[in-house]
């Protein structure tokens, strides 16, 4: 399944440290497709095919810690554009 991601930057040097610097490798079935930060590195969004919202959230906020605020979202495939097809399958309820 598709997520996005809209990071609230609060410490850019423990942000850069995790994102930029370490080069994360990332568990089975999480990919990262696109990633975009502002200029000031106040925010960034990104665009995740993920198991679970649940999953990519509990992963990015252990990965981030207090560097940033994490807010993601279900991508509706029918509202968005680009998107590649998911690796992923949603995850049964």
């Amino acid at each position: 399944m598709h997520v996005g991601v809209v990071h609230t930057i609060r410490d850019r040097a423990a942000w850069d440290s995790v994102t930029v610097e370490s080069s994360p490798e990332f568990p089975p079935g999480f990919d990262l497709l696109a990633s975009v930060t502002e200029d000031d590195v106040s925010r960034a969004i990104c665009i995740w095919d993920a198991p679970s919202l649940d999953a990519l959230q509990r992963m990015l906020d252990e990965m981030t810690g207090a560097a940033s605020v994490n807010d993601c979202f279900v991508a509706d495939p029918a509202r968005s554009l680009n998107l590649p097809a998911s690796k992923t399958a949603p995850a049964s309820v």
